[in-house]
């Protein structure tokens, strides 16, 4: 307590002093004491083009999260066709799924449904039909072993 009050009493001699001597006891107190004629403008410090621009690229990206990372660009957009392809290989685990074969993914509870396997692999076929033409042969191969495969397990 006392050491405080000593370090209280050196502080106030301190500013005495200063102030006997014409100068201002802190910063903040000359910068007020100064009353300029007109308003100065603080100075910007002139940046660098590459500078100004990762600045921009900065404000623009988003704050990646731990363990998180963009995925990669694509060369070229992908292709209707293949989200077609795409869209018959999860009909085809829904067409398993209703004919009870394997358990829903969505549940992991076995459901049997036999009117939504039949829909599955009709809706199969269709798509299958409309872009047999836009697929190549180990493609159409593929879906027509695999629609021969739900078709033959269905009358089962």
């Amino acid at each position: 307590m006392a050491d405080k009050i000593k370090e209280q009493q050196n502080e106030q001699q301190e500013v005495d002093e200063l102030k006997r001597q014409g100068k201002p006891e802190s910063p903040a107190e000359s910068e007020n004491s100064k009353k300029p004629d007109k308003p100065e403008k603080p100075e910007k410090p002139v940046k660098s083009e590459q500078r100004e621009k990762q600045e921009a690229q900065e404000k623009h990206e988003k704050p990646e999260q731990p363990g998180e990372q963009e995925p990669p660009l694509l060369d070229e957009p992908i292709k209707v066709k293949d989200y077609i392809y795409l869209n018959m290989l999860t009909l085809e685990g829904k067409a398993w799924a209703y004919m009870d074969l394997i358990a829903h993914p969505e549940t992991q509870k076995h459901q049997k449904d036999m009117a939504q396997a039949k829909l599955a692999i009709d809706t199969i076929d269709a798509l299958f039909r409309i872009i047999e033409g836009h697929l190549n042969d180990d493609q159409k191969k593929d879906l027509q072993t695999r629609l021969t495969n739900l078709r033959l397990n269905f009358v089962k």
